[in-house]
């Protein structure tokens, strides 16, 4: 699509969202204009030609030098947003709500293109409320990282947006009950053909979430579970997600923290994955798969408000998996997922055994202007990869980022 297209569809949807005001509908748009400059001392894992950051790259030896030590630095402006939130009439006796948003942080052609974030329609009745479209997932949950970065605290945090029928059912003032039906779509899970939302597909059956939470004035606490089922090829597998968070908010003060233990999670952009566990005779046809186990965990103060300060800490470890894994012809395992390697003209495979971050960060926020800076230590610790998915002979890598960040918001 070109930019005089891309303008013409946004004045059409400026235009009808005007004429639907008039007619009771009420709009309000909303957004910021991004811009970020950012280094960082090693090459990095990351989305978004770095935006997004996850976690340093392995040692990669190319004529005995590592290719991976090499610092890098950008400016980029594509972490714009564009939304409108839409009140409606009421229908069926519920009050009638929709979120249209979107950024520059899509890929295409022309390079960064305007992608959809968020679209939904929402029905509220006293104790009822129905979302249908795409949003956060429940993973993402109501208690998340308050980061300059836009990686929002992954791959410590769940990360992922998708279509989903959500229903949150309050039983009292101040406990909740959330059920969810999703598909993926932009973040999806990893397997033969690459990262795709064809595996899900392939399995019919839909990402199924329940969480339950109970919040007041200062508290907000809550668990959920999440199963997942994909189809990589002609055999499925099936994981089993937990969370578990809380968050104290006084004042001008927040402390929040979760932790998570995921099966398969790379579609959040979180560490880990699935392996084949077991081959047909002719070493190349799966029978079956087994689970990566992880557990993450992070706890983020933040005080102030004109100035504030905050200071983030992640940690993830691989806990291994479920059952064994098989070897195929070459002596080699078969692992789809995030933080698996193979290096050395890929005669060794690597794994992402423990990752630790320290983030702290400084805001100074004005009516329409944010001023942000932002230091991030991240340290992973690869390591050979085994059949019950640990490691040996483990090392480190470091990445040392700063994060420069002006927004106009609006």
């Amino acid at each position: 699509m070109t930019l005089k297209k891309l303008l013409s569809c946004i004045l059409i949807a400026f235009a009808t969202l005007a004429f639907a005001q008039e007619q009771t509908t009420k709009t309000k748009i909303y957004g910021y204009v991004g811009n970020d400059f950012f280094y960082n001392s090693r090459q990095n894992v990351e989305m978004v030609d770095g935006i997004i950051q996850l976690f340093p790259k392995p040692i990669e030896l190319n004529a005995g030098v590592d290719k991976n030590t090499v610092a890098q630095a950008e400016m980029l402006s594509v972490n714009t947003r564009l939304g409108v939130d839409i009140t409606g009439t009421p229908v069926l006796g519920a009050k009638t709500s929709g979120k249209i948003e979107a950024d520059f942080a899509g890929f295409g052609t022309s390079y960064y293109v305007f992608r959809i974030r968020q679209a939904y329609m929402k029905l509220n009745w006293a104790k009822t409320e129905l979302l249908i479209g795409q949003t956060w997932h429940p993973l993402f949950g109501n208690v998340a990282p308050t980061t300059l970065s836009a990686n929002g605290g992954a791959p410590f945090q769940p990360f992922n947006r998708s279509p989903q029928v959500r229903l949150k059912q309050n039983l009292c003032s101040t406990l909740s009950l959330t059920a969810a039906l999703l598909y993926e779509m932009q973040y999806a899970s990893a397997g033969p053909l690459g990262t795709s939302n064809v595996y899900m597909k392939n399995a019919i059956a839909p990402d199924v979430f329940l969480g339950v939470e109970s919040k007041t004035t200062h508290w907000t606490n809550g668990v959920g579970v999440d199963y997942k089922t994909i189809a990589p090829d002609t055999k499925q597998i099936s994981s089993l997600s937990a969370a578990a968070y809380s968050q104290y908010v006084y004042s001008n003060f927040q402390l929040k923290a979760k932790v998570v233990y995921g099966q398969n999670l790379s579609d959040q952009l979180m560490l880990g994955g699935y392996g084949v566990s077991k081959f047909a005779s002719d070493s190349t046809t799966a029978l079956s798969y087994t689970n990566f186990n992880n557990v993450s965990s992070w706890i983020n103060a933040v005080y102030g408000s004109k100035f504030q300060v905050g200071l983030l800490f992640g940690v993830s470890k691989n806990l291994g998996t479920s059952e064994m894994l098989d070897i195929r012809k070459g002596g080699k395992l078969t692992n789809y997922g995030c933080g698996f390697y193979d290096v050395n003209n890929n005669s060794q495979q690597l794994l992402l055994d423990r990752l630790y971050r320290i983030a702290p960060s400084v805001c100074y926020n004005l009516p329409n202007l944010k001023f942000g800076v932002e230091y991030d230590f991240s340290s992973a610790s690869f390591g050979t990869i085994q059949r019950n998915g640990s490691v040996i002979n483990p090392y480190l890598v470091s990445n040392h980022r700063i994060l420069v960040s002006v927004n106009y918001l609006f």
